[in-house]
C-alpha cells in the first residue's frame, strides 16, 4: 500500500481537510535539513502519475503561484502532491523522519517506475479516496446542487461547458486552460483528465465513461468539484459540491450554477439544491428519475417532472411553481 506525505489540510485540490490532518503552517520552520536541497531534488525528480496544469497560491505567504499544484508524484513507495517541493524549499516544511530516511537510503535518487506501476498507484490512490467517501454516512453529505439531463451528445456537451463559462464557471484553470480531474470507464478503470475543455466535452459525451470528475474555477484560486455520472445509458447526473466554497462566495457560486441550469431547463429531468446538505441521505436518483422513492427530508429546492408527481403523494399538499417540464417545490416554512 502506498504511503502518503504532504497532504496538508490547508491545500485545495488533493488536500486533506479533516481536523486530524497535519497543518502546513505548523510544519513550516525557519531552517531546513542539512541536505534539504538534495531532498527537494528527489521530490522534483520522482514520477508524476497525475498531472494538472492548474495553479495555487502559496498558502503561507499568499504572494506566489505554484504551477501544477494538485498534481501527484511518487517514488513507488511514497506519494505526495507536486507542491510539496515548493514548501520544503521555501518554508523548510518538516517531513516525516521515515520519509527522509527513505530518501537518504535511496541515495537521493528516485527509482524509475514502469507505466504499470504508476497506473497501479494512481488507481490505488483514487480508489482509496472513493472508499473513504463511501464510508461517510449518507446523512453527512455536504452542500450540493445537482441536476439530471438526457445523455449528452458532443454538441450538447460542448454547449453545456460554454454555458458554465458564460455563467462564470470555467472548467479549465484560467491561467493554463488545463483540466483538473479524472474519468472512469464503464469497466471501472480510472484515467487522469488531461488536456483542455474539448477533452472534457468528449469525455462527457462518450458512453465509454460512466463517471467524470472535474474542477470548475471562479477566478484563479476558487474552485468547486463537479461530478457527472451516467445513471443509465440515457441519463446523466451533474453534481456540484459547494461545501468547500467560502460562505462569502457561496451565493455567487449557486447563482452561477442556477444560471447554467436555466439554460438547460427545457431538457432538465429534475434538480435539487441543498445549501446545507440536510438531504444527503435521500436517494435522489430514485426520487427524480427512478422508481419514485418518496422524499422524506427537504432540501432548499427540488424540481420534479410533472408527469412523475402521481408517484409522490408526499408533495400533494405542497405548493409548486413551473420550471420548464418540472414542478418546483421549496422547503416548507416551519
Amino acid at each position: 500500500m502506498i504511503k502518503r506525505v504532504g497532504f496538508f489540510r490547508e491545500h485545495g485540490g488533493h488536500g486533506d481537510p479533516s481536523a486530524s490532518a497535519p497543518s502546513l503552517r505548523d510544519a513550516a520552520r525557519t531552517t531546513g535539513e542539512r541536505d534539504e536541497d538534495r531532498v527537494v531534488a528527489y521530490l522534483e525528480s520522482s514520477t508524476e502519475i497525475y498531472s494538472t496544469m492548474g495553479a495555487e497560491r502559496d498558502v503561507i505567504t499568499g504572494d506566489e503561484w505554484i504551477s501544477g499544484a494538485g498534481s501527484l508524484v511518487t517514488d513507488g513507495t511514497w506519494l505526495w502532491p507536486v507542491e510539496l517541493a515548493h514548501y520544503v524549499r521555501n518554508h523548510h516544511v518538516a517531513l516525516p523522519a521515515e520519509f527522509v530516511d527513505h530518501i537518504r537510503a535511496n541515495d537521493y535518487t528516485s527509482p524509475a517506475l514502469s507505466h504499470e506501476q504508476a497506473l497501479e498507484i494512481f488507481n490505488e490512490y483514487f480508489d482509496r479516496d472513493a472508499s473513504a467517501s463511501a464510508a461517510v454516512p449518507r446523512s453527512a453529505v455536504r452542500p450540493f446542487l445537482a441536476w439530471y439531463l438526457p445523455a449528452l451528445t458532443s454538441p450538447s456537451s460542448q454547449a453545456l461547458i460554454g454555458q458554465l463559462g458564460a455563467a462564470g464557471l470555467s472548467v479549465a484553470h484560467p491561467l493554463t486552460d488545463a483540466l483538473f480531474g479524472f474519468r472512469e470507464t464503464t469497466e471501472g478503470r480510472k484515467e487522469p483528465l488531461m488536456g483542455g475543455p474539448d477533452v472534457l466535452a468528449e469525455s462527457l459525451a462518450s458512453g465509454q465513461y460512466r463517471e467524470v470528475e472535474f474542477q470548475c474555477w471562479m477566478g484563479y484560486d476558487q474552485s468547486l468539484a463537479g461530478n457527472v455520472r451516467r445513471i443509465d445509458p440515457s441519463i446523466q447526473r451533474f453534481t456540484f459540491q459547494i461545501a468547500d466554497v467560502p460562505e462569502a462566495d457561496r451565493d455567487e457560486v449557486v447563482a452561477a450554477l442556477k444560471r447554467t441550469l436555466d439554460r438547460v431547463a427545457a431538457h432538465c429531468l429534475g434538480f435539487v439544491i441543498d445549501r446545507v446538505g440536510t438531504s444527503g441521505g435521500q436517494d435522489w436518483d430514485r426520487i427524480l428519475v427512478g422508481t419514485g422513492e418518496q422524499l422524506t427530508v427537504w432540501p432548499d429546492t427540488v424540481g420534479i417532472q410533472r408527469v412523475h408527481l402521481p408517484a409522490h403523494p408526499e408533495l400533494a399538499a405542497a405548493k409548486s411553481t413551473e420550471y420548464g417540464p418540472l414542478a418546483v417545490f421549496h422547503r416548507p416554512e416551519r
